[in-house]
This record gives structure tokens, sequence and C-alpha cells, in this order.
């Protein structure tokens, strides 16, 4: 029988704040007594805490089973915690801009002044490096900041409620919170969103995706004549299938189905960095020999990093297994020679070419490397890898197998990159050298 969740129950306590997690979410331990009087420690993750801090937290225990009539299946799920009052604040505490902070989902960061995130971003990434990479002394430097860590995304996702509302949802649940504009979100994207609200909207979410370098904006579904009229108004310049971006002086072309970076600006930034790391070496000391070199462009996306190294390299292999990206790809690079597209999974590709290749360029998913990708490198290895990682705990597992476990590489550098400010996310480029250069 299908049980039915009760009335939840909130207790208040006060407590000193520990730790962030990696979610960005500092740590509370509760002490609390059973019915036999046995005291037993909790430990509570406390959004919008900083470590150090007094605060009385509120804590609602998630709902307790009871029989009943059949239900959809009910799923238990933590407690949901909040600050109440905080009464000793952090010298590191900031006030954050936005209304929704702290039950939006969103962001995880905007309580700390921005220095302080960069710099626990890079202590994340040290803790991962030596106790799941195997480094004692990682050569970690230090996280490159955003110029301006705010409206910086080019792509946003509004969840659309039952009155056809947009906004975005509150952490946890499927509530969509209203709101006038993001902060994170590009000020194009906070135009439209404005005209958009204005109007029922069907759901299930409204994507906008905007350009930064000119006025053209792609959104979903298909927008009204009205509302097409006053986005125009505003000068916006509304595509539907298609739309430019221009990144380290090069146009691409983008779908609203593409993967294309978030943040412009520091994507031009990972773009400089993974040509320096796959350049700046033995591998390529003069211009002439650089453009001897053959360079795999694993997971390729639009064909971003694979446009860009044309101009230096000689020959670029893309590999992706995306049909639209790939045909985007295909638009991007059209009018150079020297990049091929192959069509496929990266595990099933690069066993075949990489007794060909000098360099490599990886940028996996979040969930990093398969093991036949990595099992590849390390039976034909190539001179130097730049691995462009969204999740330093994957990425420390596969440095760990490609340098330690079997040390046929080593481990040069690693470049937090900050591509998502006022969040958790970090970003890495990490470049490696095969061990006998």
């Amino acid at each position: 029988m299908t049980q039915i969740p009760t009335e939840q129950t909130i207790t208040y306590h006060t407590v000193t704040l520990g730790a962030l997690t990696r979610e960005g979410e500092a740590l509370a331990e509760v002490q609390t007594q059973n019915e036999a009087g046995e005291t037993t420690s909790v430990i509570y993750r406390v959004p919008t805490g900083l470590p150090g801090e007094r605060v009385t937290i509120a804590v609602e225990a998630p709902p307790t089973p009871q029989p009943g009539r059949k239900r959809r299946r009910w799923k238990p799920r933590p407690p949901r915690v909040w600050i109440t009052e905080v009464h000793q604040p952090s010298p590191l505490r900031v006030t954050a801009p936005c209304p929704v902070f702290g039950t939006c989902g969103g962001c995880q960061l905007q309580h700390l002044r921005y220095e302080s995130q960069l710099e626990w971003k890079r202590e994340v990434v040290l803790k991962l490096l030596q106790e799941v990479g195997g480094f004692d002394d990682p050569p970690l430097l230090a996280t490159v900041p955003c110029d301006v860590p705010w409206h910086y995304r080019n792509h946003m996702r509004f969840s659309v409620n039952r009155t056809g509302q947009p906004g975005l949802t509150a952490k946890g649940t499927h509530r969509v919170l209203p709101l006038e504009e993001c902060p994170i979100a590009h000020e194009q994207i906070n135009t439209a969103f404005r005209i958009v609200k204005q109007h029922v909207n069907p759901k299930p979410q409204v994507l906008i995706r905007c350009s930064t370098t000119n006025q053209q904006m792609l959104m979903q579904p298909a927008q009204k004549p009205e509302v097409k009229q006053q986005l125009a108004e505003a000068g916006i310049e509304l595509h539907t299938e298609t739309m430019d971006e221009v990144l380290g002086g090069e146009t691409f072309r983008i779908r609203p189905s593409s993967f294309f970076q978030t943040n412009t600006k520091q994507a031009e930034k990972m773009a400089a960095m993974v040509q320096q790391g796959l350049l700046t070496s033995a591998l390529a000391e003069t211009t002439e020999q650089a453009k001897k070199l053959t360079i795999v462009d694993a997971y390729c996306g639009v064909g971003t990093f694979a446009l860009l190294l044309a101009r230096t390299v000689g020959k670029v292999i893309a590999i992706e297994e995306s049909a639209s990206a790939i045909k985007d790809a295909q638009w991007n690079v059209r009018h150079v020679d020297n990049v091929e597209i192959l069509k496929g999974k990266v595990e099933d590709l690069l066993p075949e070419l990489s007794s060909q290749i000098d360099g490599f360029v990886i940028d996996p998913p979040r969930a990093g490397c398969m093991p036949a990708v990595l099992y590849a490198l390390l039976k034909n290895p190539v001179a130097r890898i730049v691995y462009v990682s969204c999740d330093p705990s994957t990425l420390a597992r596969d440095l760990n197998i490609l340098c330690n476990q079997h040390t046929i590489y080593r481990l040069h550098s690693v470049q937090p990159l900050d591509m998502f400010p006022q969040t958790a996310h970090i970003e890495c480029v990490a470049v490696l050298e095969r061990n006998n250069l």
C-alpha cells in the first residue's frame, strides 16, 4: 500500500556554522536527544551560511509516511534547512542582490565576497587533487576571475507555472518563483524576460539564448506576434532556429539544442588557455613546428576549440556524437580546410586515432572520461593533453589514472577558471605532458 506523508515539523537551533560543502552549503552540527535520553549529533547542510557564523536555523523534518489510500509513489527527502537569524556574521559576508537568493536553486555564493569565492574554489580543487588525485603538492594555479561577475549568462531556461508565468524554480521543488530579473543573466535576457512575463506562456519552460556581441537572440517556444513586436522595439533581433555568436574573433552558429559555453568572455579565456597549453612547450617552439601538428578536439560540440586551433596547427580532428552539434560545427569551420569532423563516441574513435596525433584536447561531460578514452591515451601516449573539466572530482580521478596509477603522464598545471560566478560550479583546465618528453 502506498503511504502518504503527514504534516511536517519545524524545529529551531542556534549553532556555529562549519566548513562549506562542495555545493556551497555550510555544515551545522546539532545535538539531539532520543527518547532514551541518549545524545546524538546530526549534521545539516545550511544554504546561505558561511563558516564561523553564529546563526539560528530552522529544520523542517521530512514528511513521515502513514497508511492511506493509494496515491502516486511517495519518495522521502532530506529535511529542509534555512537560516532565520544571523547573530554573528562572517567578515566575508556581503548582501546578496537577488531577492530570491537562498530559495532559488541557481546560485549558492551570492552572499560570499567575490575574492573569497575564488579562493574557496581553488581550495576545493586542491583538496580533490590531493584526496582523489593522489597529488601531494599539485601544480595548482590561482583561480582566474570573471572580469564582471554579474549578468554573464548568455543562456537561461525559465520554468512556466500553471498560470503561464515564467520564473526560476525553488530549490528541491517544482514551485516557480516570480522575479523581475536574474542578476547573473545577461541584460539582454532580462530585457526579453520582462517582456515575456507580460504574456501567458505555454508550459513547461521558456528558453532564451542571446549573443553578447550583437542583438541576436534565440527563444523557444516560438513567440506570439505581439511579443516579437515588443522585442523588436527593445532592439532585440529574434531568431527561431540559429543565431551567431563571436568568440575569439570567429563567428559561430548556434542552435537551441547545441552546447555552447554560457559565459562568452570566460570561454575566450579558456580557449586561450587551451591553445597555450598545447603550444607553449617543446611540442611547438616555433610557428613552423606548430603547423606540423595534428590535434584531436574530443567532444568538440559546435567546433569552438577546433576552429580556433585551426589557425595555428596543421590539422585538427574533431570528434562529436551529437548530429545537431556536428551540423553547426560543419558550418562554423566551412572556411578552413584543415579540420576533419568525425561523428561518433570518443571512446570508439580515439583508439584508432591516438597513434597519429601530437596533442589532445578533451572537454568531457560532468562524468569525466570513459575508461576506453583513458586506456587509448595510455596505450598510445600523446605529447600533450589539455583536459577541460566542469567537475574537479572526476578530473582528479582521471588525472590519478593517467599520472599516478600508470605514470605515463606528468601533471604540468591545473588552472581553475571561474566560469560561473556566484555559484559553486568550478571549471578547470589541466595540462599533462608525456613522461618521456
